[in-house]
């Protein structure tokens, strides 16, 4: 139940950044896309996302769960603030090293924060995507939207 209720709200909040982004200006400067563009990708993932989060929700069995107070939660749920904090420290560094850099250290953490088996694969593999992500994205905003990312 709780899932569902998340997920039709993470919906409606969807639904209204969707609404706000098209106050966005549209493309200049021979951009090809307007600055709404990569927010409208990300808002359509998270909302294709929390509907399969709904039907995921209808189709398995429902668990008790029982409230231990905050202390209990953050001790069972130690990686949500942990990864929160990550967040803020990817933003500070943002400016300073560059999308690049900051976004490599983050997602090497982020990675050592919710990776619970470390197996040579899937260290191989956080590390792929950890290094070959950012680069990516970098020349796709570069080369294809004609954006440059700080």
């Amino acid at each position: 139940m709780a899932d569902r209720v998340f997920a039709l709200v993470l919906m409606v909040l969807v639904a209204a950044f969707w609404v706000e982004s098209a106050q966005l200006p549209g493309p200049s400067g021979g951009a090809a896309v307007g600055p709404a563009f990569l927010p409208r990708i990300i808002l359509a993932t998270i909302f294709a996302l929390s509907v399969l989060l709904v039907v995921q929700s209808f189709l398995k069995a429902e668990e008790a769960v029982r409230f231990t107070g905050i202390g209990g939660f953050f001790r069972l749920h130690w990686r949500v603030p942990a990864l929160l904090a990550a967040v803020g420290v990817y933003i500070a560094l943002m400016d300073p090293l560059g999308f690049v850099v900051a976004s490599i250290i983050f997602l090497a953490g982020a990675f050592a924060l919710l990776i619970r088996e470390y197996t040579r694969g899937v260290v191989i593999a956080a590390a792929l995507i950890a290094v070959g992500l950012p680069f990516g994205l970098n020349y796709l905003f570069r080369t294809v939207l004609s954006t440059f990312l700080p």
